[in-house]
Order: C-alpha cells, then structure tokens, then sequence
C-alpha cells in the first residue's frame, strides 16, 4: 500500500469486547472485517470468557485481527479500555459482540471525517433488534426526545454538526449507540479513556464526559448497525442495568461539578429520579415488594411522580390494585381537564 493511499485513507482501530459469546461473536467479526474500508484493525478483548472463544478466534485467517484475553472476567468498561489502549489508529471505532455493521458504515464515516476536520465524533441512527419481543424499530426513533434537544446545523444531506445541548440530550436518552461511534484518537488525549469500574454504563458516562468537555459531535442519519438485544444482553435485564446507570450518574455529577457546569446538576438529577422509578417498576415485575418500596424511597430525594406511585401500587398490593389506580388516575386527570 503507497503512502498516499495510507495518508488518504487513516488506519481505523475497530474494538470490539466480548465474553462468552462464541456464538454470536463470527456474525459481529464478518461484518467489520467485510467492510468496503479496508484499512481497519480489529481488536478483540476476550473479557475472560470461558466458553470456545479462544478457538473461535485462532480459526479468523485474517491478519488485521488482534486478540488480547484477560485471564478473569473484569467487565466491559475494562475491556473498553484495553481495547483503547491497544489500538494503534488515527480513527478509533467500537463494535459488541451481538450486533453487525451494515455494509458500507465505516467508509461512510471516514469519509465525513475528511470533509469535515472540525468534527471528533461521529455517530449514527440504527436498527434496534430486540430478540425477546420480536421486534425492529429505527434507534434514533425510540429516543427523539433526546435528540430533539440538540441543536444542530446541517453539514451535508441526512448529516448534522452537534453545536449545543449534548450533555442535557444525553441526560435525557441516551442516543448513541456505541457500535455506531469513529472518533478521532485526540478525543482519548484530552479526555481519558472508559471507565474501568463501570460496565453496561461505561459507554453513557463516557459519551457525556466527552460532551461536557466540549468535543464536536456530528451525525448522521443514516442507519450504521443492527443492534441486538437478547436475553444475554447487559441491557436486557433492567433490575441489573440500573444500579449501574446510577453508578455512571454519581460519575456524571463529578465530570459537571469539575467542568463548572453547575447547571448539568437538575438534569443529573432527573435522570436518578427515572432510574429509581424504573427500578420500582422492575421489581413490582418481580414481586420484590421491599426492593421496590426502597427504590420509591430513594426516587422521593428527586421529585414526585405519579408514575413512581402507580409502579409502588403494583408493587405493594397487585396487579388488581394497578387497574384500580389506573382508573383513578384517569378520573382525576379527566376531572382536572373538564375545568
């Protein structure tokens, strides 16, 4: 390869964590490696994994693939990182072990960084599969409230610069899906890496961290990945995913408070008190009725809702009581519009 091939087109670190995923993991790798971009390396980091993923990956007769293993299970933001670590690109991009990046979305990308130097993010829209229900819907569909409150200027057709409102958008939903995400290497520099102590929240903190120190994000409206989720899937399992959100949210408040942006500290707040209220939820689904009552408790430091209460109600007396508060809400609400 010339070095002006190798100037034009920057070598792109794909990183790509995985534990026990043996079966799903070829699927991720194929749709990275058969990329129309091709000057890519592929980082796997086996967190520990204790099924047939060591074979897997020795049988992948494709020299830009790297393998680091850990000898123990030590958590998704862990593996992040040593991916980071390790990469040696200009360009730094992420895939997961369950999902696929649809032909063309790394050239697509690449080529946006170079029309526009300014920019040191790139996302974009997605397919969110989800294997528990059946069902397909457009990614950047089920959060437009977050991305409603960007605001934007359009660079090229179908693709957005981020010039304000990222970290409250963020706080809101979360939009990004990291196996859309190229960044450029400098955004590590300035910023730092994931976090090593949070996994299956590790992606949201950092995403926020690097929109609070104002790196440039843009988008594109294009669909990049299908994204998975099964029943394997970090995200699957609210019950186990929201102490983690919260986690993440402690992490936020410091990287607000650390960058003087004191007006961040409502939103932080919000979004704890939609964590409780989903942990409420979870629980009344599991029939916890002291870890719900405890979750309302602590959704009670950020405000009331009535949702919060309509959750406890399942939660403490039953699905019976539920219709019944449900009809009383809508009395109220109904009673309260008639005035």
């Amino acid at each position: 390869m010339s070095m002006n091939i190798v100037a034009e087109e920057p070598l792109v670190s794909v990183i790509i964590p995985t534990y026990n995923r043996a079966c799903l993991l070829p699927r991720a790798v194929h749709s990275v490696l058969s990329q129309d971009y091709e000057n890519l390396e592929l980082i796997i980091v086996d967190d520990g994994s204790t099924d047939e993923t060591p074979e897997l990956i020795a049988q992948v007769a494709d020299p830009r693939v790297r393998y680091i293993r850990f000898a123990e299970n030590r958590g998704i933001g862990a593996a992040r990182s040593a991916g980071v670590q390790a990469a040696r690109g200009d360009l730094i991009a992420f895939n997961d072990s369950d999902d696929v990046w649809l032909p063309g979305k790394l050239s697509h990308q690449v080529d946006l960084f170079r029309r526009h130097p300014q920019v040191d993010v790139v996302f974009g829209d997605y397919y969110n599969v989800d294997q528990l229900h059946g069902t397909m819907q457009r990614g950047f569909e089920q959060t437009r409230k977050g991305l409603e409150l960007l605001r934007v200027r359009p660079l090229i057709e179908g693709v957005y610069e981020v010039v304000g409102g990222m970290p409250e958008a963020l706080l809101c939903v979360n939009f990004v899906a990291t196996p859309t995400v190229v960044l450029r290497r400098r955004v590590f520099d300035s910023t730092g890496s994931f976090r090593t102590d949070l996994s299956g929240a590790e992606d949201f903190e950092f995403w926020f961290r690097v929109a609070t120190k104002e790196a440039r994000f843009a988008y594109t409206a294009r669909p990049l990945i299908e994204r998975h989720k099964d029943a394997q899937s970090i995200t699957a399992s609210v019950a186990a995913f929201v102490p983690r959100m919260l986690q993440a949210l402690d992490y936020c408040e410091q990287t607000a408070r650390e960058a003087g942006r004191l007006d961040l500290i409502p939103h932080i707040n919000c979004a704890r008190h939609r964590a409780w209220r989903s942990l409420i939820h979870a629980y009344a689904d599991l029939g916890d009725r002291k870890a719900a009552l405890h979750a309302f408790r602590q959704s009670l430091r950020y405000g009331m809702s009535l949702q919060a209460l309509y959750y406890l109600t399942g939660a403490l007396l039953g699905p019976k009581a539920i219709g019944s508060y449900r009809k009383m809400r809508d009395r109220l609400i109904g009673g309260m519009l008639s005035r």
